[in-house]
């Protein structure tokens, strides 16, 4: 489990006490802020914690959480208030603010309590009255052993350190804000000495009844706000200088710490982030010598496969964020990382077991309630087939069509485009959007066949594994020539369509002579069954040399198509697993003469699929 995080660094006071607003002109203040805050919200277990004066009473943390709109929208940041609601909120405060209308002037602002109106996930109860709290913290403070009152409790005269006292009391018997702008005018001349200590130590109460009621725990080591006031902090791992130097390590730091909330939020939901974060914060808990950290962690970067410097280099200058693919292609580093680095230091791996947990729950659901399969295909024309063989109703929008196998409910998704990223987008629409989830993702479509394989046109292969290809590294060979290398990526499917095709819970044979006698199979030829690998590329391959040298690079491949990666990268980030039916159409050679046999394999796989006992692969797959 991760801590939740205190924003302590939004707030004005802070900054003030560090001179950030002299320090620092809008711009670079405004990026100070927007940094540690994406560090909070990648780090935090649940939500990020903040007043709601820490958004609305200064201009440049309004225009962050304005820029920033997702995290109140979703409710990873937390707005703790006492209050019924937020209009009586507004109404005590502005009460107790009045005489300092001008510097509190965010409060009196409708349109930013209209904003902080608009996000009700971010609104939480708190229990504990903060004025009282102050007031009895600095009347009992002075006799406590706490560090923050060292200083004035060891060299501040008894008379100071009664004017400390009575003070804060005085203001909240009168009903007045207990701020350092209203307390000051009101300590004596001699207590300036022990200014610094004593607004670290209104700071320090302030702060620690948020910390303490919701269990929270402070950003440390954020810039030029050095010190955290005493309050719960752990510098090993939620330190704003050792995360962002973990980042940069990957290459990644201005990635993830300039990025939108809505990214931010879209990898929080993705598996393999979740893991690798939860990795980095066993590993620095492990190695708290900045030496030993960063060694490990450079040995993990470059024992991976992807090229996470190489990320780093193509994302210089470049403002937006990540695509939805591009996000697909972090979240499956960000799993191979992690899995490097908890084999090697043999850290826990509490998402997994989370997720696991998860997807126990969801299927229980799906028993209780309605069985669902997505089935992906590429092509109107694959689409069209298939929605004549299975008596789907054909709609606009997505899905393309539906129907039923049985009890099992169907919603075909077609791009009407071929490729990776274009299966990856649609896929991931589809799965963002869907309630329930589907139980199983069927991506059915052509293949090219690879003739080493000794595999004939008309075949179904039954992809165990996805085989990603399309990843290359370019590099000179010794002569100066560029030469290119396959960086794989390996998807391991559902094998619940296999199984059962070739058991005795599927009528096979009635399958082969249903399509041999009505799809104009030459004669001597049925249709069959294969499992194995299947290759995935972004380009049709009708070139001997090109598929020689997929064939050297991964051994007993079965044939090659063009969307598969992208489905399976899709559907691993929401959990749910992926059977990959591809019938051969052609031998992905030269000739490629396949117009016929893409009429009749397709036609096959239709009638496959249509015959399946679904509602027995669903829970075959549940188990």
């Amino acid at each position: 489990m991760r801590k939740n995080i205190f924003l302590h660094f939004m707030n004005r006071d802070t900054r003030e006490i560090f001179r950030v607003f002299e320090l620092l002109d809008s711009a670079d203040h405004a990026a100070a802020l927007r940094k540690p805050l994406n560090a909070a919200a990648i780090l935090c277990e649940d939500a990020c914690y903040a007043p709601p004066g820490f958004v609305i009473e200064e201009d440049l943390a309004f225009e962050l959480f304005e820029t920033q709109s997702a995290y109140l929208e979703t409710g990873l940041v937390q707005l703790p208030i006492r209050e019924r609601s937020l209009v009586d909120y507004a109404e005590k405060k502005r009460g107790e603010y009045a005489p300092t209308r001008n510097r509190y002037s965010g409060l009196f602002d409708d349109s930013r309590l209209e904003l902080l109106s608009s996000h009700e996930a971010a609104i939480t109860s708190r229990k504990v009255q903060i004025g009282p709290a102050i007031a009895e913290g600095f009347a009992v403070g002075v006799d406590s052993r706490a560090r923050v009152w060292k200083t004035i409790r060891e060299k501040a005269t008894p008379r100071v350190i009664r004017n400390l006292r009575e003070v804060p009391t005085l203001l909240a018997e009168n009903g007045k804000p207990l701020t350092w702008s209203m307390m000051e005018p009101l300590f004596l001349e001699e207590s300036k000495p022990f200014y610094k200590e004593a607004r670290d130590a209104l700071q320090h109460v302030y702060f620690s009844e948020y910390c303490r009621e919701h269990k929270l725990i402070l950003l440390s080591d954020v810039p030029y706000m050095p010190e955290v006031f005493y309050l719960p902090s752990d510098r090993s791992v939620y330190s704003y200088r050792r995360f962002r130097n973990f980042l940069a390590s990957l290459g990644c730091a201005d990635l993830f710490l300039e990025a939108s909330a809505k990214f931010i939020i879209r990898m929080r939901s993705s598996i393999g982030f979740v893991e690798l974060i939860d990795a980095y914060v066993a590993l620095a808990d492990i190695y708290k010598a900045e030496g030993d950290f960063k060694y490990q962690t450079r040995r993990a970067v470059e024992a991976a496969r992807f090229d996470w410097i190489g990320l780093g280099e193509r994302r210089k200058g470049i403002l937006d964020d990540p695509s939805r693919i591009e996000a697909l292609e972090i979240d499956d580093a960000c799993a191979e990382l992690a899995k490097i680095l908890s084999s090697e230091h043999n850290l826990p791996e509490r998402a997994k077991q989370n997720i696991s947990s998860d997807r126990k729950s969801n299927k229980i659901r799906t028993k209780e309630n309605r069985m669902k399969v997505a089935v992906f295909v590429a092509l109107e024309e694959e689409l069209e087939v298939l929605a004549k063989q299975l008596d789907l109703t054909r709609q606009a929008g997505r899905p393309s069509a539906i129907g039923k196998i049985g009890e099992v409910e169907l919603e075909v998704l077609c791009p009407r485009a071929m490729g990776r990223v274009a299966a990856a987008v649609e896929m991931s629409r589809y799965l963002s959007e869907a309630k329930p989830k589907p139980s199983l993702v069927l991506c059915v479509g052509l293949a090219g066949g690879f003739v080493e394989a000794k595999i004939d046109a008309g075949t179904v292969i039954c992809a165990q594994t996805v085989v990603d290809l399309a990843n290359r590294k370019v590099k000179d060979d010794e002569g100066g020539n560029a030469e290119s290398k396959f960086r794989r990526q390996d998807f391991e499917c559902s094998r619940e369509v296999y199984s059962v095709a070739t058991s005795d819970e599927f009528d096979l044979s009635g399958w082969v002579t249903y399509c041999s006698e009505n799809f104009d199979w030459p004669k001597g030829r049925v249709p069959s069954l294969r499992e194995g690998k299947i290759a995935s590329v972004d380009e049709v391959v009708s070139s001997d040399d090109h598929r020689k040298k997929m064939v050297e690079n991964v051994d007993k491949l079965l044939g090659v198509e063009m969307e598969a990666g992208g489905v399976c990268a899709a559907a691993k980030s929401f959990g749910i697993p992926v059977a990959v039916l591809r019938v051969v159409s052609d031998m992905a050679d030269p000739s490629k003469e396949d117009d016929q046999w893409r009429s009749i394999g397709m036609k096959t796989l239709a009638q496959l699929i249509s015959r399946l006992p679904m509602k027995r692969i669903i829970e075959l797959e549940q188990k």
